[in-house]
């Protein structure tokens, strides 16, 4: 996980480690993510953040083995509110 931080120029700060669902999981990251200021989260695998990947990149970059999804990342089929608007 350092190597995979440290191979997109981030410095891995604090891991959190849970077996919980995804809700548990997007408020433990949530509050780890704002102690920390965390500009990157970094995961072992995109199946470990696929859940609540929007929350993430909406507030951050996320690093996986295969990828760096900067933060604002645009998912597909991902519209916001202010495209609904425009669009609708």
């Amino acid at each position: 996980m350092y190597a995979l931080a440290e191979r997109h120029g981030y410095r891995l700060v604090f891991t959190v480690f849970t077996d919980a669902g995804p809700n548990v999981t997007a408020l433990a990251l949530a509050r780890h993510a704002g102690e920390h200021d965390a500009a990157a989260i970094v995961v072992p695998g995109f199946e470990h953040v696929d859940a609540i990947r929007h929350l993430v990149t909406d507030n951050a970059a996320l690093i996986t083995p295969i990828r760096l999804y900067p933060r604002g990342h645009r998912w597909p089929g991902n519209i916001t509110e202010r495209e609904r608007q425009v669009d609708g």
